[in-house]
């Protein structure tokens, strides 16, 4: 990768190439599908049961896949054609999103059957984001690529917002309760399935717009397919020990095993405060739960405002100070809303009406949580692209999947039980003492690198692992 950008390089430069602007429009519309089929989710289960647990449930049920199989998906994305990989893994969500539909009409309060279609969903994903990140770099050269990596991670802020925040909600709320089609009765849930399940199947022809030879790598262009099939097959039977290379050869570059660590961490945040977020509006704010977008938008502003700005305040400042100033961000504000909450209460006993005063408060907290998750999440994500060889970037891309869902596994069913057994407030105060602690971390394991003295051993790592992988 280039040290310098040449100017005029930027994002718009990168959507007039017709190849790439598919490729971005189809993760913008496929994220955005995702994330608002994960507000019905979260939305059904909420106004069904009321627990935590059950909300945090799904969101396992969406972890798990990745721990499994995350692993053998990053080599198999590494040894086949990214654009086939792209093509079937939309196709296969837009059937598996129908299958929503199907369930909830013939049950919607069998919620067994959500939970395994999440993981079958969740499954399919495991090859379609090591693709789709392994994909970039095919499409741009090196003088674009961090221009480009910039544009997808805020293009995931962007669909994040637009999926939870707007998407979802505003269908929701347009279409009625229960409509009759031709005697079936269908509910706004289950309108907006389909509306996704249509939204894959777009992405999917995006994907098929674009040529194959674009997603094919150099050293596979002169390779018979029935020579990848068989050397697919090959490495699949021996895809733990290839993955063991891959962590060896991530455990050794200490920069980039930090960065995954620290990526990691701001993923398992955004699925925790997904999970207490129904219950941060019914019943600590008292709001009912069709205004959880007025609440959580600002959110999504941040965000998105914040990944515009976060390149250049991460280069000021420097990666590990950026990602510090965002966890002593973080563990303020949420330690901040509980105890808003308690003075308004208070205050309310003394006479004053201040819950318009308190909704105004905490979404301001909540688009400053927005930006202080950008100084966490965007030079974590950065860092691990920059440090990761091509030629190995599948399978750390899986690992790093894999390493956040199987820890944000028992994070979240502890943290749901300790907001269903002891209470919302007592998870908001039990979730800023972690991120402040994890802060800590952060700052000592910083002071603890000298990337000049691993220098030879991260390039003998390199070595080594390619010898084995390749």
């Amino acid at each position: 990768m280039a040290a310098v950008t040449p100017q005029g390089v930027g994002f718009l430069t990168l959507l007039r190439k017709r190849n790439f602007l598919l490729l971005w429009l189809a993760q913008l519309i496929s994220m955005t599908a995702f994330w608002a089929a994960n507000y019905g989710l979260i939305f059904l289960i909420t106004e069904k049961t009321k627990s935590t647990t059950l909300v945090g449930l799904a969101l396992i049920c969406a972890s798990v896949p990745a721990v499994i199989i995350g692993a053998p998906a990053g080599v198999f994305v590494d040894r086949r054609n990214k654009r086939r990989v792209l093509f079937y893994s939309n196709c296969l969500r837009a059937i598996a999103t129908l299958g929503f539909v199907v369930a909830l009409v013939i049950d919607s309060g069998q919620l067994v059957t959500l939970y395994i279609l999440t993981l079958l969903i969740s499954a399919i994903g495991q090859f379609f984001a090591p693709a789709e990140g392994a994909s970039i770099p095919m499409l741009v050269n090196d003088d674009e690529l961090i221009h480009a990596l910039s544009l997808f991670q805020i293009t995931s802020m962007l669909s994040n917002a637009l999926g939870f925040l707007a998407l979802a909600p505003l269908l929701l709320g347009i279409f009625p309760r229960t409509s009759n089609i031709q005697g079936f009765l269908f509910t706004n849930i289950e309108a907006l399935y389909i509306i996704m399940a249509v939204l894959y199947a777009v992405c999917a022809l995006l994907i098929r717009l674009i040529p194959t030879h674009s997603f094919i790598e150099p050293k596979l262009r002169n390779t018979t397919t029935t020579e990848l099939t068989a050397e697919s097959l090959g490495v699949l039977q021996n895809v733990w020990h290839e993955m063991a290379q891959a962590w060896i050869f991530i455990r050794r570059r200490s920069l980039l095993f930090v960065a995954v660590i620290q990526l990691s961490f701001a993923g398992i945040l955004f699925a925790l405060i997904g999970q207490l977020a129904p219950l941060l509006v019914t019943k600590l704010l008292g709001l009912d739960l069709n205004l959880m977008p007025l609440i959580f938008a600002p959110a999504g502003v941040g965000l998105v405002l914040g990944s515009l700005f976060m390149p250049r305040i991460a280069k000021a400042l420097g990666t590990s100070r950026t990602i510090l100033i965002g966890c002593i961000t973080l563990a303020v504000l949420v330690l901040l809303i509980p105890l808003a909450t308690l003075l308004a209460q208070h205050l309310e006993q003394q006479g004053l009406h201040v819950q318009p005063l308190l909704v105004s408060v905490v979404g301001l907290m909540m688009f400053l949580a927005g930006v202080a998750l950008d100084f966490l999440n965007i030079p974590a994500s950065a860092a691990m692209q920059e440090k990761t060889p091509d030629w190995i970037k599948g399978r750390v891309l899986a690992l790093q999947l894999a390493l956040f869902n199987g820890v944000s596994i028992p994070c979240i069913l502890l943290v749901g039980w300790i907001s269903d057994s002891f209470g919302l407030p007592i998870a908001l105060y039990f979730l800023a003492l972690c991120v402040a602690i994890f802060g800590a971390w952060g700052v000592y394991y910083g002071r603890k690198l000298h990337p000049h003295e691993h220098e030879e051993a991260d390039k003998q790592a390199e070595m080594e692992a390619e010898q084995v992988i390749l």
